[in-house]
């Protein structure tokens, strides 16, 4: 891919130098970024070696990823979960999402990129030749956008082809971003899956301000649709602002454009945040913090049962008519899925597949210990970027 003068301006607005482990040095992404760049570069042991006043994401940090190589969506105590993986690819990201978890302990720091993804790529086909009776989905959106600094490193491009033979995976990247330029040429897709999150725009602008707009994000959409790849959404979180129901409804319908089978699934997912992250949002101001919510059985706080209920059966009746496809939500109790959906996720057919849990051994057993990232959402949950 030709590096063009609009991503160049793009990462050097945001970073200022570059901080690179040894064990990382001779990987082609880190060679190619750090080219592109241009930018001060000081190899370095580990993180622990970067100066605390570079510990912000001005500084981005390359390195080889220690511990876990796929990872299980940590999920939230008491809630239902997709059983969906995860690759920490990019961790943290800068589009300023005012409710987003990481704000409760990335603000200082850096940006990290790990560039060993070969090695992932085979631990998620070995898991999926274990599972070889389900659909396994896996993506690297946990910690980061997964698409905001890829045109920089380019590593998306090796997991959707690395993995385009395994029949029974699904690998996502999901995004706020329009960055899928750079994926579209790509000849053998598999069942490569470009994601996006959504929200209404009067929400994008006050909320997620450094994030792409609605209609960029959705244009991107159809590029990567026409090109071959397979689409999700993700109403996560929904923001129960004034018009709430019109604004969602409306952007709702804007899905409708698309082939309905190439959507493989939408998540949603209201509001919600732990005690840490609402002292973040209170330093802020933001609106939102000023509406009912209560602590839950996670220790996170949501909206009211009774208006979740509402939220999640109106956004989820509306997408049932405008798409076909399979229609989940996000950390949530049975008594919202069978109030809003009719039934817990195991006994409706479309969902069933998402939820069909993947064997314990075959994922723990070689990934044992979860990156710091990991632990600290499997113990307070939230937004993802």
């Amino acid at each position: 891919m030709k590096f063009s003068n609009y991503f160049k301006n793009y990462y050097i607005n945001i970073f200022d130098r570059i901080y690179i482990s040894e064990d990382a040095l001779l990987y082609k992404e880190s060679k190619k970024a750090i080219e592109r760049l241009s930018l001060p570069v000081k190899e370095i042991v580990s993180a622990k070696d970067i100066p605390e006043e570079h510990l912000n994401s001005k500084t981005l940090f390359i390195t080889k990823r220690k511990g876990a190589l796929v990872t299980r969506c940590p999920g939230t105590r008491r809630h239902i979960c997709c059983n969906y993986l995860t690759v920490d690819l990019y961790e943290g990201c800068t589009l300023g999402c005012s409710y987003c978890i990481m704000k409760s302990y990335l603000n200082f720091s850096p940006i990290t990129v790990y560039v060993d993804s070969s090695a992932s790529i085979e631990e998620i086909k070995r898991i999926a030749l274990s599972n070889k009776d389900r659909i396994v989905r896996v993506g690297t959106g946990e910690v980061g956008d997964s698409l905001q600094f890829d045109p920089l490193f380019e590593m998306s491009a090796d997991f959707i082809q690395g993995l385009a033979d395994t029949e029974n995976v699904y690998f996502e990247a999901k995004t706020k971003t329009c960055f899928v330029d750079h994926l579209l040429e790509i000849k053998n897709k598999g069942n490569g899956v470009i994601s996006f999150s959504l929200n209404p725009e009067e929400i994008i602008l006050t909320e997620e301000t450094e994030a792409f707009s609605l209609d960029n994000r959705l244009d991107a959409a159809t590029k990567a649709v026409k090109a071959g790849y397979n689409l999700a959404f993700h109403f996560d979180p929904v923001i129960c602002e004034e018009e709430w129901e019109k604004r969602y409804l409306d952007t709702i319908e804007k899905l409708s454009v698309f082939p309905k089978e190439k959507i493989k699934w939408i998540s949603i997912g209201t509001l919600r945040y732990p005690p840490d992250l609402k002292e973040k949002i209170a330093q802020a101001e933001r609106p939102y913090l000023f509406d009912e919510f209560v602590p839950c059985a996670d220790g996170k706080y949501r909206y009211l049962q009774r208006r979740r209920k509402e939220v999640y059966r109106k956004l989820y009746n509306r997408l049932k008519e405008v798409t076909n496809s399979s229609i989940y939500f996000c950390m949530e109790s049975d008594t919202i899925w069978n109030y809003a959906a009719g039934n817990v996720p195991g006994k409706i057919p479309e969902t069933t597949w998402l939820f069909k849990k993947i064997s314990d051994m075959d994922v723990a057993s070689r990934a044992a210990t979860r990156t710091s990232s990991a632990a600290f959402l499997a113990r307070v949950g939230g937004q993802r970027p």
